[in-house]
């Protein structure tokens, strides 16, 4: 039993973290649109580098990585 309570408490724990992002569209005045994407910082930069690949399909480019005590950020153009 406690080997399912673990696999549960693991996979939920990553459903978590997974939903600790967020993702803000920043349009720019020259028409182009760049993505600021927060991530917890628990959460490793792979949470914030899949958050990037859904809102960029195409691929991104990374524009400015950051990391504090409390959050990460990455901020990113789409590719067109």
């Amino acid at each position: 039993m406690n080997s399912k309570a673990g696999m549960v408490g693991l996979v939920l724990a990553a459903a978590v973290m997974a939903g600790c992002t967020t993702a803000q569209k920043i349009s720019r005045p020259d028409g182009s649109v760049e993505f600021q994407i927060a991530c917890g910082a628990a959460t490793g930069w792979g949470i914030c580098y899949s958050r990037a690949e859904k809102e960029c399909p195409q691929g991104y480019t990374t524009i400015e990585e950051d990391q504090g005590f409390n959050r990460k950020e990455l901020k990113i153009a789409c590719k067109k």
